[in-house]
């Protein structure tokens, strides 16, 4: 999987939907969950750069990845490892994850996408362990 084997879940989630697919991954990648806030920031301690993989999760607003991921990619472009990438979505993803893409300066190991219905009927699992499955190859 990564050079030093450690995982960040990295997240930022309005109505909860991007936090229950972190919280998916993180569980079976046994890797650590960082929630950033607002304003594009995480608590102290998480520095992208001591993870051999970095995942980044986003819920699609306005088409596009929501302002504080972008700002969270913006203030770390020098610090990621290895990164993949998901989004959380209700209408269409379209180019969110190409987005993030860019604002990282790098190519993700792996992308997903989650629509909301799923997430909150609870059937994401199988779509979560194929995820997972690619993150580790």
């Amino acid at each position: 999987m990564t050079m030093n084997g450690k995982c960040l879940v990295v997240y930022y989630s309005k109505g909860g939907n991007t936090k229950t697919v972190a919280e998916k991954v993180a569980k079976r990648m046994g890797g650590e969950l960082c929630e950033v806030n607002e304003q594009g920031v995480t608590q102290p301690g998480f520095d992208p750069s001591a993870y051999g993989l970095v995942v980044i999760g986003t819920p699609v607003n306005g088409f596009s990845t929501s302002l504080p991921i972008q700002g969270y990619l913006t203030q770390n472009k020098g610090k990621l490892p290895a990164v993949a990438f998901y989004a959380t979505y209700s209408l269409h993803p379209m180019g969110t994850l190409g987005g993030m893409e860019k604002l990282a300066g790098k190519k993700p190991v792996a992308t997903e996408k989650f629509k909301s219905s799923d997430i909150k009927l609870g059937k994401i699992d199988a779509k979560v362990d194929g995820f997972v499955a690619a993150l580790k190859k």
